[in-house]
C-alpha cells in the first residue's frame, strides 16, 4: 500500500515539474481533479515538495516557475524531485534561493558549518567560503556542491549557517559543473569507472521501479528476471551498504575485488 501511495505521489510530482519547467501557469483547482487528490496535499506539493522551486507565480491558486528558470531542469533533476522525500527546509528557502542566484551568478558564498557528528562539540563550527556548483539531493538531504582551494567538495544544507553571498566572483569550469549535475556521488575522489551489479528476479522490481544505486543505469534484464545493472563514476563507499542491505539478492560483478573486500568485512563482523 505504501509502495503504490509513493508511486502516485512520484508520478503527480514528476508531471507538475515537467509542466512547470515547460513554462505552464497551473491551477491548484484543476491540478486537483487532473490527480484526484484534494486541494490541501497539492497545496502542500507546493509549499513543502517544491518550495525550493523559483516561482513567479506562487498561489493561492496559481503556480508558475520564474521566466529565467523555465527550461532549466534537466530529466535527471526531475526525477530526483519526484523520487523522494526531501527533508523540509520550507523554513530556509530564502537561504536556498540566495545559493542558486550565487550558482547563477558564480559568487563565491561564505558560513559557517558544524558536521551533525560534533553537534555537540564545542569549537566545531567553521568558517568557509566556497565556489558554488550545484544543488544536489542525496536521498532526501541537500547538499551544496562546490569548489575550494582546487578540490570539489559537499556541504549538508542544513548544517551550514550565518550564510552570506560575496560580491567576489569565480570563473566557473563548465566541464566540472557538467559531471557534477551528472552524478548522484558525493565522493569526488577515487571514483570507479563502473561497477557491475547482478540483481535477482525477487526483488528486481524495487531496482526497475526507481533508481536505489547511484547513477543506477540497466544493462539488461536476463531471460530468468535477473537485472544486471551498472553504477557508473562512483566510489564503492557509495555502493557496498546498499548491497549489504539487499543481501543476499544482489552481488556485485565486477571489479571482483569490491565483492572480495565487501565479503572480508562482513566475515569480520560475523567473527567477533
Amino acid at each position: 500500500m505504501g509502495s503504490r501511495k509513493h508511486e502516485r505521489l512520484a508520478y503527480r510530482l514528476s508531471d507538475i515539474i515537467i509542466r512547470l519547467n515547460n513554462g505552464e501557469r497551473l491551477n491548484i483547482e484543476s491540478l486537483a481533479q487532473d490527480y484526484q487528490v484534494c486541494i490541501r496535499t497539492l497545496k502542500r506539493d507546493f509549499q513543502e515538495r517544491l518550495a525550493t522551486l523559483d516561482f513567479s507565480d506562487s498561489g493561492p491558486v496559481f503556480y508558475r516557475l520564474s521566466p529565467s528558470r523555465v527550461g532549466y531542469l534537466n530529466l535527471t533533476e526531475i526525477r530526483r524531485f519526484a523520487n523522494f522525500d526531501y527533508e523540509n527546509i520550507q523554513a530556509r528557502t530564502q537561504e536556498f534561493t540566495l545559493i542558486n542566484q550565487a550558482i547563477k551568478d558564480c559568487r563565491i558564498i561564505s558560513f559557517d558549518y558544524q558536521k551533525v557528528r560534533q553537534q555537540n562539540s564545542q569549537n566545531a563550527r567553521k568558517h568557509y567560503y566556497l565556489e558554488p556548483y550545484h544543488l544536489l539531493n542525496k536521498n532526501g538531504i541537500w547538499y551544496v556542491i562546490g569548489r575550494r582551494d582546487a578540490q570539489t567538495r559537499n556541504f549538508c544544507f542544513t548544517q551550514m549557517s550565518n550564510l552570506c553571498v560575496t560580491d567576489k566572483t569565480y570563473d566557473c569550469d563548465e566541464e566540472i559543473k557538467a559531471d557534477l549535475i551528472n552524478t548522484d556521488s558525493l565522493f569526488f575522489d577515487n571514483h570507479i569507472t563502473e561497477i557491475v551489479l547482478q540483481v535477482r528476479a525477487k526483488v528486481a522490481g524495487y531496482f526497475e521501479r526507481r533508481d536505489l544505486l547511484p547513477n543506477q543505469e540497466l544493462i539488461r534484464k536476463l531471460d530468468n528476471g535477473d537485472l544486471l545493472l551498472a553504477c557508473r563514476h562512483v566510489h564503492p563507499r557509495e555502493v557496498t551498504p546498499i548491497v549489504q542491505y539487499w543481501l543476499p539478492h544482489i552481488r556485485i560483478i565486477s571489479p571482483s575485488n569490491v565483492q572480495e573486500e565487501m565479503e572480508e568485512i562482513l566475515k569480520s563482523y560475523l567473527s567477533v
